[in-house]
């Protein structure tokens, strides 16, 4: 396929292909992926030449939106090392929306640019049809959500297409795009314009679609449980439709380096998905230590006034205000946030900053975070009779869960049941305890331009870490969890569940590491609050001086995992990647056509006796497979779409047989990493050759409808 530069070029080709149904859709794409030339985009040179070109070329980052949130920070975290390694480069941040709060975080050297129809998820305007609408086939809702799909992927082409072209952009990086489909439109639109420009992608996935998310069929024989993205699921009946699912997200090419934050999601890719394993890496995370630090007194004062001057919403009098009072009188507008302190009864409040402990909550009011079970810790924590006297007998000693992040959309109600639990929480204390024991929530107060006008020194999240004597995240799912890296860069004790995915958490922890380089937490298992785990956070709410060593210790790990230089040599090596998958593939293509000419010298020799045995007039011999047990394990056999999902069950069932070899045969610590790549690559070829000297192509169940009687599969 040759490259072109003109949007409208592009968009007459797309066009003429005349795409009006899920089939037309899903035999377009499978053309494209049969035609492209491998790798799309050809770089021949050394990397340092390499790292000249990304010097001198634009990048855009291209997400549903950017706002306050862990992408943002995510984003702004890359940017900013791709910046300093490569100053002479223009970056810029494209999304549906890019809410006023994210210049907080975002640094200011981008270049932004809107197009409110790539937003996601319930922003996105086809999705209920996507995932809320049970289509069947011949239905209007099928019919029509075929044809305003392929509008809206045009629109998308033609907008964003053009402002890649004007701009230059040589380099796309995705984050989430092609690994939830909130909006697959978008989804579409970039792999369509990186294959038609010749765009080299790094596709970053911070969670799937099926982390938390089953077909119905799966869920009825219980081979899965019911997750929270069962909703993505809802039409997977229907292969023509949901293959292209499957097909995009992630997109598999030679030039897409997909990046994850995790190992269990590179093994799902390469395992399940068929991607090339030297297309797919993880990212770590960083937190900047010259900000995550435990600051002096002077600083933890300071952040302490801000607080308090916050939640009176800049007033002479802090007031808290009873539950009661909250709901009836809609003091938290949904729509129209303002920072709020909660307590037993409406009153004013002297002495707030004075002996306040604080846990700390550090995000946002969404039902998965499980903020409830702060509530819970707090009333096991005050039945404790030596916490329970201290409350009594010290005049100003009070408690505040301070949660700092908005309440998520849709989650206005889950918000409500947190008050009401709150209040409930409060009955049940001693009348002289529960006047000591608040609620605060900031709503992202600290984000704001409003706030950062007040101050000379506005504070930040970290400022909150160090006035924290104990920061919680009883999350039932996080896409990383980095409240606990920025909890124990900052010295503070954190108390987290092992949250979902758990080895997600494991990685966090640094399970897999030395003793020397693991965080130490306070873990709860997400059922039972134990005794122990009561003690060691009263010991170190009353007694932190005790456990210096352990503040030095997680320092120490994190200064070595988590530090802004090891993500930056973490994004060299995935431009590395990059630029190596660029290389020509000529010399691997000859190296497997010459193994499968060997390979055949052994495999087809005939006599009579083999005659004798197969009998292959009407039918085929496949080894490996006994009876029917190949066609039963064809579904593409009832559902002809079903071939695309069952191509990429075979590339891995390939890879993970290559892999077991490599590791088998060899250390890997003696291998270089271009060795692997290049041995990689080579078995990739087997699914890449079509024809030629030696027909090499293993088409699986694709071949069902190509294959002729002389064409023989080996599925070893």
């Amino acid at each position: 396929m040759e490259y072109l530069r003109s949007i409208p070029e592009i968009l007459k080709i797309l066009k003429e292909e005349n795409i009006h149904t899920w089939f037309d859709l899903g035999l377009f794409l499978d053309r494209l992926r049969e035609n492209r030339q491998v790798p799309q985009v050809l770089f021949n040179d050394t990397f340092p030449e390499f790292e000249k070109q990304i010097n001198q070329s634009n990048i855009a980052f291209i997400s549903f939106h950017y706002s306050i949130d862990g992408v943002t920070v995510e984003a702004a975290k890359y940017s900013k090392l791709i910046k300093n390694s490569y100053p002479d480069s223009d970056i810029h941040f494209i999304a549906g929306i890019i809410k006023p709060e994210s210049h907080k975080v975002l640094p200011s050297f981008i270049k932004t640019f809107e197009i409110p129809e790539i937003q996601g998820f319930n922003d996105w305007k086809l999705y209920k049809d996507f995932f809320f609408t049970r289509l069947e086939r011949g239905s209007i809702s099928y019919n029509k959500l075929i044809i305003d799909f392929w509008e809206e992927c045009l629109l998308m082409i033609d907008k964003l297409g053009n402002y890649i072209i004007s701009n230059q952009i040589k380099y796309l990086y995705l984050i989430n795009v092609c690994s939830n489909p909130g909006n697959v439109s978008l989804s579409l639109a970039l792999v369509l314009l990186s294959e038609y420009l010749g765009i080299p992608v790094i596709n970053n996935n911070h969670d799937f679609y099926w982390e938390g998310g089953s077909r119905a069929i799966d869920i009825e024989l219980g081979e899965k449980k019911p997750g929270p993205r069962d909703f993505f699921f809802t039409n997977a009946h229907l292969g023509e439709f949901f293959s292209i699912i499957e097909l995009l997200f992630p997109w598999e090419s030679r030039t897409w380096i997909n990046v994850n934050i995790n190992r269990a999601q590179s093994d799902r890719l390469i395992n399940i998905k068929g991607i090339n394993p030297s297309n797919v890496m993880e990212i770590g995370t960083a937190v900047d230590t010259d900000v995550y630090l435990n600051i002096d007194k002077r600083k933890k004062i300071n952040a302490f006034f801000q607080f308090e001057k916050i939640l009176s919403r800049y007033k002479k009098q802090l007031i808290a205000y009873s539950v009661e009072d909250v709901i009836n009188s809609k003091l938290v507008d949904p729509d129209n946030t303002k920072p709020i302190l909660i307590g037993y009864k409406t009153a004013p409040i002297n002495k707030f900053s004075s002996e306040n402990v604080i846990f700390l909550q550090p995000t946002r009011i969404i039902s998965r975070k499980r903020i409830e079970v702060g509530f819970r810790l707090l009333n096991l924590i005050l039945k404790n009779k030596d916490f329970e006297d201290r409350m009594v007998n010290t005049r100003n000693l009070k408690i505040t869960i301070l949660i700092t992040g908005p309440i998520a959309a849709g989650h206005y109600n889950y918000f409500l049941s947190l008050l009401e639990s709150f209040d409930e929480l409060l009955k049940e204390m001693d009348e002289k305890i529960r006047k000591k024991v608040f609620l605060a929530c900031l709503f992202s107060e600290l984000d704001k331009e409003s706030f950062q006008k007040r101050f000379t020194e506005p504070v930040g999240i970290p400022e909150l870490y160090n006035i924290a004597s104990l920061v919680l995240l009883p999350s039932k799912t996080e896409g990383r969890g980095l409240p606990i890296i920025e909890a124990t860069a900052c010295g503070t004790p954190i108390f987290c569940r092992r949250y979902y995915p758990k080895n997600v958490y494991s990685e966090v922890i640094g399970e897999h590491l030395s003793e020397k380089d693991r965080l130490k937490v306070i873990e709860y298992d997400g059922k039972n609050i134990k005794s122990k785990q009561l003690k060691a956070i009263i010991e170190r709410v009353f007694f932190p001086h005790k456990f210096s060593e352990e503040i030095v210790h997680n320092r120490k790990a994190v200064m070595k995992r988590y530090s802004l230089e090891a993500l930056g040599k973490n994004i060299k090596d995935i431009l590395f990647r990059l630029y190596f998958q660029m290389k020509s593939n000529d010399e691997s293509v000859e190296l497997v056509k010459h193994a499968f000419r060997i390979y055949q010298l052994d495999n087809n020799y005939e006599d009579e006796n083999l005659k004798a045995i197969l009998n292959t007039t009407n039918r085929q011999y496949l080894a490996g497979y006994g009876r029917l047990s190949f066609m039963i394990y064809l579904k593409s056999l009832i559902d002809p779409s079903y071939f695309r999902v069952e191509e990429q069950e075979f590339r891995g069932k390939v890879y993970r047989f290559a892999m077991s070899i490599l590791k088998k045969d060899y250390d890997f610590e003696f291998i270089s990493q271009e060795k692997i790549l290049k041995f990689f690559n080579a078995v990739e070829n087997l699914f890449l050759i079509r024809e030629g000297e030696v027909k090499v192509r293993h088409d699986h169940s694709m071949s069902y409808r190509h294959r002729n009687k002389n064409h023989y599969l080996y599925q070893d």
